[in-house]
Protein backbone atom coordinates (compact mmCIF):
# COMPACT_ATOMS: atom_id res chain seq x y z
CA UNK A 1 0.00 0.00 0.00
CA UNK A 2 1.43 3.51 -0.96
CA UNK A 3 0.82 6.86 1.09
CA UNK A 4 -0.37 10.17 -0.25
CA UNK A 5 2.92 11.84 1.45
CA UNK A 6 6.21 9.98 2.60
CA UNK A 7 7.87 11.07 5.62
CA UNK A 8 11.04 12.43 3.04
CA UNK A 9 8.26 14.48 1.23
CA UNK A 10 6.81 16.09 4.38
CA UNK A 11 10.14 16.63 5.81
CA UNK A 12 11.08 18.63 2.79
CA UNK A 13 7.83 20.20 2.56
CA UNK A 14 8.67 21.65 6.02
CA UNK A 15 12.15 22.38 5.21
CA UNK A 16 10.65 24.68 2.44
CA UNK A 17 8.03 26.56 4.75
CA UNK A 18 11.22 27.34 7.10
CA UNK A 19 12.94 28.99 4.51
CA UNK A 20 10.04 30.85 2.77
CA UNK A 21 8.35 31.59 6.14
CA UNK A 22 10.34 34.49 7.97
CA UNK A 23 10.42 35.95 4.26
CA UNK A 24 6.26 35.56 3.59
CA UNK A 25 5.89 36.54 7.09
CA UNK A 26 7.85 39.45 6.89
CA UNK A 27 6.39 40.96 3.26
CA UNK A 28 2.56 40.11 5.15
CA UNK A 29 3.63 42.11 7.77
CA UNK A 30 4.69 45.15 5.73
CA UNK A 31 1.80 44.80 3.65
CA UNK A 32 -0.62 44.86 7.29
CA UNK A 33 0.68 47.29 8.61
CA UNK A 34 0.69 49.29 5.52
CA UNK A 35 -3.21 48.65 5.79
CA UNK A 36 -2.96 49.56 9.24
CA UNK A 37 -0.62 52.59 9.35
CA UNK A 38 1.42 50.67 11.73
CA UNK A 39 4.08 49.18 9.19
CA UNK A 40 7.26 48.48 11.69
CA UNK A 41 5.32 46.86 14.43
CA UNK A 42 3.02 44.66 11.70
CA UNK A 43 6.73 44.06 10.10
CA UNK A 44 8.03 42.85 13.35
CA UNK A 45 4.80 40.15 13.96
CA UNK A 46 4.52 39.26 10.80
CA UNK A 47 8.83 38.23 11.03
CA UNK A 48 7.99 36.69 14.35
CA UNK A 49 5.21 34.18 12.99
CA UNK A 50 7.69 33.56 9.98
CA UNK A 51 10.26 31.92 12.37
CA UNK A 52 7.88 29.93 13.51
CA UNK A 53 9.03 27.86 10.21
CA UNK A 54 12.30 27.46 11.45
CA UNK A 55 11.61 26.32 15.14
CA UNK A 56 8.60 23.70 13.54
CA UNK A 57 11.63 22.49 11.35
CA UNK A 58 13.69 22.02 14.04
CA UNK A 59 10.83 20.44 16.60
CA UNK A 60 10.44 17.37 13.52
CA UNK A 61 14.06 16.83 13.03
CA UNK A 62 14.22 16.25 17.14
CA UNK A 63 10.71 14.07 16.07
CA UNK A 64 12.23 12.45 13.48
CA UNK A 65 15.62 11.76 15.15
CA UNK A 66 13.35 10.28 18.27
CA UNK A 67 10.80 8.13 16.18
CA UNK A 68 13.55 6.96 13.71
CA UNK A 69 13.64 2.92 12.67
CA UNK A 70 16.78 0.87 13.62
CA UNK A 71 17.33 -1.52 11.23
CA UNK A 72 20.39 -3.24 14.04
CA UNK A 73 17.26 -3.76 16.66
CA UNK A 74 14.56 -3.92 14.40
CA UNK A 75 12.72 -1.26 16.86
CA UNK A 76 11.15 1.74 15.85
CA UNK A 77 11.13 4.93 18.71
CA UNK A 78 7.40 4.57 18.27
CA UNK A 79 7.30 1.51 19.89
CA UNK A 80 8.52 2.94 22.78
CA UNK A 81 6.02 4.68 26.08
CA UNK A 82 9.72 7.00 26.69
CA UNK A 83 10.16 7.90 23.33
CA UNK A 84 6.23 9.21 23.36
CA UNK A 85 6.37 10.72 26.77
CA UNK A 86 9.75 12.53 25.64
CA UNK A 87 8.04 13.81 22.39
CA UNK A 88 5.21 15.05 24.16
CA UNK A 89 7.42 16.94 27.05
CA UNK A 90 9.60 18.32 24.26
CA UNK A 91 6.48 19.56 22.36
CA UNK A 92 4.69 21.31 25.31
CA UNK A 93 8.10 22.64 27.06
CA UNK A 94 8.34 24.47 23.21
CA UNK A 95 4.80 25.40 23.37
CA UNK A 96 4.73 27.09 26.55
CA UNK A 97 7.80 28.99 26.12
CA UNK A 98 7.24 29.98 22.25
CA UNK A 99 3.56 30.98 23.42
CA UNK A 100 5.09 32.90 26.33
CA UNK A 101 8.08 34.90 24.49
CA UNK A 102 5.07 35.72 21.87
CA UNK A 103 2.86 37.31 24.01
CA UNK A 104 5.81 39.14 25.93
CA UNK A 105 7.76 40.00 22.83
CA UNK A 106 5.62 39.71 19.74
CA UNK A 107 1.95 40.63 20.63
CA UNK A 108 1.99 42.51 23.62
CA UNK A 109 -1.37 43.29 25.50
CA UNK A 110 -2.53 46.87 24.66
CA UNK A 111 -2.06 49.10 28.24
CA UNK A 112 -4.86 51.14 29.25
CA UNK A 113 -4.28 54.36 27.77
CA UNK A 114 -3.46 52.52 24.52
CA UNK A 115 -6.94 50.97 24.63
CA UNK A 116 -8.57 54.42 25.33
CA UNK A 117 -6.33 56.55 23.03
CA UNK A 118 -7.76 53.85 20.00
CA UNK A 119 -11.55 54.34 21.34
CA UNK A 120 -10.86 58.35 20.84
CA UNK A 121 -9.95 57.80 17.21
CA UNK A 122 -12.42 55.94 16.59
CA UNK A 123 -15.14 58.54 18.32
CA UNK A 124 -13.49 61.46 16.09
CA UNK A 125 -13.57 59.71 13.16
Amino acid sequence: MNTLVTVQQAGEIIQIMAWAGPLAGLLIGIAAGVARGKVAASAWQGLAIGLLGPIIWGLWLVYSHLVRYNPETGQAGLHSVTTLALSALIFTVAGIAMGSLYRKLVFRPRTHEETDTTADHAEND
